[in-house]
This record gives structure tokens, sequence and C-alpha cells, in this order.
């Protein structure tokens, strides 16, 4: 289709200042299913871990099944955002469902998503969502603790989360799953199980539409096959942990385990996931000759990736024995200290390190990759000693907040001064998801590769 015809089947998107939380967001489903009980369902897939339900809404009524998966890392809530514009949209017209069923499940970690939820309606600065910022560790991501083998042993152990999942593809052999992620900082991209040129150029014009830059670095999957500026192919399990293992790593622990395209490739369904930035800088995409080369620049990203280590360890040592041991924000910090190593190694296994690394790679390596690290190590890790603190805790874990306290401010103000980046207006954001999605189901109904 032209792109015309998909922003119209999406529509206008208004202004949108804030995102929505686990709570609006299942307000707004329980009021559109009363008003249109006959065009909207709502079926609870499970519970998660904290006994918040997990709710799939549908809308439609064609043979193909189309499944969206909202904020699958908590940290990620613009497609909570897009889902409530989409289920307006279809509600207020059919054509807007291109003929398949659609099944929304609109929260996939709602514990996750609470423990974000202080900086969804901003400021939405670096430094704001930082201080408000909260990720698990890869054995408590839902999307990735799918059940699958690898080398002869299975791996991830599903939580109710991802058993919910798990019932929705098994009921509904989908056509597609579309998976909604954000990042930071950066620029924007997608991955496929598959498709053509023509997919892929017609996903990234989504982009360069909404003004959001194409992201030219290395994807966050492993080893993930680059099917065109912007756009990779997602990997399956199995081949992201043999990349790992070869690199030394333990994949499992990195990965935790499979993905929805492990689970859902029995069906033959395929993927789309949106990877959209909530800043921009323009600098991300100079590609004139640095002063670096690239080996020398990888260097020194894995030295600053092992003294971010050192640090939050060294923070970890000072307290060992006062904290509750149930906090969800030391099991993440942990996690990100005891993998930030394997990180500095898989960042140093590229190719080409002998040539001299673009303004751009220099950029990226230092205000996305470092800053991101040390924003997300830095806000969890005085999120924790602020909680164990007010919990009761000794008087060490205030002087440790505070001795830490002076670090992290000096992290967020290097990054505020030198890369606090550009605000993507969250309808442009909300747009390229919806309209991504729309594109992929119109190919689908057209019989097209995706």
């Amino acid at each position: 289709m032209q792109t015309d015809d998909i922003t119209g089947l999406v529509g206008s998107i208004g202004r949108i200042d804030a995102f929505p939380t686990v709570d609006e967001l299942n307000a707004f489903a329980d009021a559109l299913a009363e008003r249109h009980p006959d065009r909207v369902s709502i079926t609870e897939l499970g519970r998660s871990r904290g006994g918040d339900p997990i709710r799939e809404v549908t809308v439609g009524f064609g043979e193909r099944h189309i499944l969206v998966f909202g904020n699958p890392h908590p940290n990620e809530p613009i497609g909570m955002a897009t889902i409530r514009h989409l289920l307006c949209r279809m509600v207020a017209d059919d054509t807007a469902t291109v003929g398949a069923t659609w099944h929304f499940l609109l929260c996939v970690d709602p514990d996750g998503t609470r423990l974000n939820e202080g900086w969804f309606a901003g400021p939405h600065t670096r430094t704001s969502v930082a201080r408000g910022f909260y990720r698990p560790p890869a054995a408590e991501q839902p999307e990735w603790c799918f059940p699958t083998m690898w080398r002869g042993r299975k791996v991830g152990v599903p939580l109710p989360e991802t058993k919910a999942m798990m019932s929705l593809i098994d009921r509904t052999r989908p056509a597609l799953i579309a998976s909604l992620h954000n990042a930071e900082f950066g620029g924007g991209f997608f991955y496929t199980s598959g498709g053509d040129p023509q997919y892929w150029s017609a996903l990234t014009a989504r982009l360069a539409a909404a003004d959001v830059p194409i992201y030219h670095g290395e994807p966050d999957a492993p080893g993930a096959r680059a099917l065109a500026p912007g756009v990779f192919e997602l990997p399956l399990f199995e081949a992201m942990a043999d990349l790992l293992a070869a690199q030394g790593l333990d994949s499992v622990a990195a990965l935790g385990g499979g993905g929805c395209r492990d689970y859902a490739a029995r069906y033959g369904t395929a993927i789309l996931v949106c990877e959209l930035p909530l800043w921009v800088d323009s600098r991300i995409g100079d590609g004139s000759a640095g002063d670096r080369v690239l080996g020398d620049l990888l260097d020194a990203t894995a030295a600053d990736y092992h003294a971010m280590a050192e640090v939050a360890a060294g923070v970890l040592a000072r307290v060992d024995g006062r904290l509750s041991g149930r906090s969800p924000f030391e099991r993440s910090v942990r996690a990100l200290v005891a993998g930030l190593p394997g990180l500095a190694v898989s960042r140093q296994a590229v190719p080409e390190r002998h040539r001299i690394a673009t303004r751009g790679e220099i950029f990226f390596q230092q205000y996305d990759w470092t800053a991101m690290l040390r924003l997300r190590l830095g806000g969890m890790l005085l999120r924790l000693l602020e909680d164990e603190y007010r919990r009761g805790g000794e008087p060490v874990l205030a002087a440790e907040r505070d001795r830490f306290a002076e670090v992290f401010d000096r992290w967020c103000a290097d990054v505020e001064q030198n890369a606090p980046g550009v605000a993507v207006p969250l309808a442009r954001l909300v747009g390229i998801q919806a309209e991504s999605m729309m594109l992929a189901a119109t190919r689908l109904r057209a019989g097209l590769a995706v």
C-alpha cells in the first residue's frame, strides 16, 4: 500500500504528553469494552508474579490473527500508548482491522512497569528517566523466557507472564506477532523474521517521515543479520547463544531463554519488532572520519564498562549484609554488574578494528552505549539504596546512598551537558509503531512476505 493509505488506516494521532500507566490502560480498555461489547472483548490470560492480571483485548473478526505485545520490557512504554490509539481507531472504523483479528496484550510485565511509572508523565529527560528507571535481569524478562532447546538441553524457564503469552500464541496460531519496544537514545530500527527489500524500505520510510534517524550501529541481539539499513533479522536463540558461547560467555545467563520467534516458529508466525528512541541526536549519523581507530575506541568502551561495574560492585560490597535480598532493584543491579564484563567482550568482538572510526561511532559509543548503561545502572543502584534505607535500614545505607549520589550526579551532568538529546514527540513514536504494524498487516492480507 501507499504511504497515504497506511496513514489513513492509522488515523490522526493527537498530542500525547504522558505514557499511560498500567491502571490507566486497564481502565481505558474496560470503558471501551463496556461501550462496544459487540466489537471489543477482554480475556484474562493469567496473573503476573505480583498478582496483576495479564489482559488480552480483542477487536476484529478476520481469519488472520495478529498479536501485539505492549511493554515487553517495563521501561519501554511507547507500545502501551500505541495500543490505546489503535484500539480507539479500530473500534471507530472496522476497515482499520484490515480483515484480521487483533489481540492486544496490554502490558506484558505490569509488575516491572509499575516500577517505572514515576517518569511516565515527564519531564522526559535522560536524567529524570534514569532516576525512575527499572529493568529486570534476563531471567525475569517475560519475552525472553520462552522454553527452547540448545545443544541438547532445555533452556528458558517461563514466568507466569510468559505462560500467558504462550497460551495466546497456541490458541490463535498468529500470522504476525508485533512486539513494541523502545530505547532511551539513538536511532530507530526494526527486527523482522523475513520480508523483502520493498517491505524493509517501507518500514524505515516511517522513520524518515517522522524525522527519526535510522540506527546504523550494531544491533543489541547478538549476531542479528542486517537485511537493510535499519532492519535486522531477529535471530533464533540458538544462533545468539552459539555466538556468545564462541566468545567465551555464559549464553543462558546473558539471554535467559528463547524469544517469541522461537516459540511461534511452529506456526510459521512472522515477527516484527519496533525499536524506537525517546531522544535523538544528529551526531549519531555522522559518517565522516573521526580521530580514533575503531579498535582503540572499542577497547576504551570496554574499559568504561569494567570501571562502572567496579564502582557499583564497591557500593554493594560496602553494604554487604545490610540489604534485605527482596528488592527487584538489587537483582537487576547485581545482574548488570555481573553482565558488564561480557558486554565489554561483545563490544570488542567486531571486525575491522584497524579502520578509522566515524564521528558517529565515537559519539555513539560514548553517549549511547556507555552513557545509557551508566544511567541505567546508577539509577537502579540509587533506588535500591534509597528503598532499603526507607524500610528501616542501617545508617550505612544512607551514607552510601549519599556517597553514590555524587557519582550518579556526575554521570547525569555529563549526559545533560554533552548529549541530552532532542525528545521525539510521543505522537510521532506512536505513529511509527502503528504504521509499521499496519504495513505488515496489509502485506499479509495481500499475500506478501513479512
